[in-house]
């Protein structure tokens, strides 16, 4: 962003063209106000984010032809499914997700004569002297009128193609015709279901009883199996070699790295869990039996990693060069294990202010049976700073500069995840500055795995953490005496060069 003077009659301000609209906000004390830069580039990415949003409403050049290509390849899709044909199932579906995702660029190319299906099919190359040879000679003119000239690219000479090509081409238009008929015929298509399915956990996501982070992956996960599978496809076609096949790609993924093994595990839950919706409504008659229980046939193994954390030294790194408030944050994060959507949602009944401690569930799992209500005395410097930075009139102890949730995950008319995470927002450029490539949620596993590492306090992790205990061993460390957790932060508080 710019920084432009104050005059006489304002103060000076921050300022950044985009898309040809300018955005403008507020210096504070001056341009090394640190905090001020900090709400106006939040500010900033709120004012892109609206601009891109009214930009994705417009109709985008060749969106008709782009549809009909794509509508195009889905039928072929689908016609491959149903016939096990792999070859040009494949080909369909990397095809689709190719034009799909050219489709929603700003400006989208215009469609090559390989995107279309019939260029796959190898079309011949007609000699047009050849086929004109075989039109008979028109008889001279009796009159006095000019003579009548064909011109042979204008004639349909398709029925004198009797190449393998030709034929080809006609066995696939009557197969995606076929294919078009059962797309107006049968409702109770995979694209629907989907549809439907959706429309239940977005009632919850409205009630409530279910949060917006949650909603967004499912969406994404049933989509791609949609798309795989080719949304027009009857669901009665869901079985056992189906699911077995849609294991397999995603085995694939991991092997090729495309993915990690815990998101397929993920995107294979929520697939498992459709099918048996679908199965509980009477959509299918019969529920798969790779999906009965004891069945190991879609199992997917997490890998046993070393947990991947900062070091001691890229911790007080961070922390000697963040302002205030992201200062905060990290040391909430190292403190009290806490993610964004904690310090967000920390009220102020659950902060002892005369002896600086913080007592309450995790944000996550608040609502779950087994989960432990935990008590964190703070670090002096942890606790002198949240002093500082709390909302004097919220609801919450911690906002942002428009006195608003520090995260916030809301659903858009089209049902894609918005998300507003200040904490995140501040620690992108805290890291950038210092050229520190970790993703923010290692703090708290930082915190853990050094807890872990510890025998006199091996095991308190799974309390820090607040998860619900998941061994008899868990149960134990979940029920240890308060005086032992106090005695791991103050520990811990050391590692870091903190009181």
């Amino acid at each position: 962003m710019t920084w432009q003077a104050g005059t006489e009659n304002r103060s000076g301000r921050w300022r950044k063209k985009y898309k040809g609209r300018v955005f403008q906000a507020s210096g504070g004390r001056g341009k090394h106000d640190g905090e001020a830069y900090s709400n106006a580039w939040d500010g900033f990415q709120e004012f892109k984010k609206k601009i891109d949003e009214e930009e994705a409403q417009k109709p985008k050049p060749q969106q008709a032809e782009y549809d009909e290509a794509i509508g195009e390849w889905r039928l072929v899709l689908q016609w491959s499914m149903e016939n096990a044909n792999t070859q040009y199932a494949s080909l369909a579906r990397s095809k689709v997700e190719e034009l799909t995702t050219r489709l929603e660029r700003s400006k989208p190319q215009p469609l090559n004569p390989e995107d279309r299906f019939r260029s796959h099919l190898g079309w011949p190359a007609h000699l047009i002297e050849s086929v004109a040879a075989r039109i008979p000679k028109p008889s001279e003119p009796t009159d006095q009128s000019p003579p009548v000239v064909i011109d042979p690219s204008t004639l349909d000479t398709s029925s004198m193609d009797g190449t393998s090509q030709r034929i080809e081409r006609e066995i696939w238009r009557d197969r995606l015709q076929v294919q078009e008929q059962k797309q107006v015929e049968d409702h109770n298509t995979l694209g629907t279901s989907v549809d439907s399915y959706l429309a239940t956990k977005l009632a919850k996501v409205k009630a409530g009883h279910l949060t917006a982070g949650r909603y967004d992956p499912m969406r994404t996960h049933l989509h791609h199996f949609r798309d795989w599978l080719g949304a027009s496809t009857a669901v009665t076609s869901i079985n056992g070699k189906v699911l077995t096949d849609y294991h397999s790609e995603m085995l694939t993924a991991i092997s090729e790295e495309r993915l990690s093994a815990d998101y397929t595990k993920n995107r294979l839950a929520t697939v498992k869990s459709f099918v048996q919706w679908l199965w509980r409504i009477e959509a299918i008659e019969e529920l798969p039996r790779v999906l009965s229980p004891g069945s190991h046939d879609l199992r997917i193994s997490r890998k046993t990693t070393t947990p991947e954390v900062f070091t001691i030294e890229e911790v007080k790194t961070l922390l000697a060069a963040a302002t205030d408030r992201t200062k905060l944050y990290l040391l909430l994060m190292l403190n009290t294990g806490s993610t964004q959507k904690d310090l967000s949602d920390l009220l102020p009944s659950e902060v002892d202010w005369k002896k600086g401690t913080i007592t309450r569930k995790r944000s996550k799992t608040a609502k779950h049976k087994g989960v432990p209500t935990v008590t964190y005395v703070l670090w002096k410097e942890t606790f002198r700073l949240l002093q500082q930075e709390r909302s004097s009139d919220a609801a919450t102890v911690l906002v942002n500069h428009e006195g608003t949730p520090l995260k916030v995950e809301t659903l858009a008319d089209d049902g894609k995840l918005k998300k507003i995470d200040n904490v995140a927002s501040a620690f992108s450029r805290l890291k950038r500055k210092k050229g520190i490539k970790k993703p923010l949620k290692y703090f708290r596993k930082t915190s853990a795995n050094l807890i872990k590492s510890n025998k006199d306090y091996r095991g308190l992790e799974v309390l820090f953490l607040g998860h619900a205990p998941a061994t008899v061993a868990d149960r134990h460390y979940t029920q240890a005496p308060q005086q032992q957790l106090n005695e791991a932060l103050a520990w811990l508080g050391k590692q870091y060069g903190i009181e």
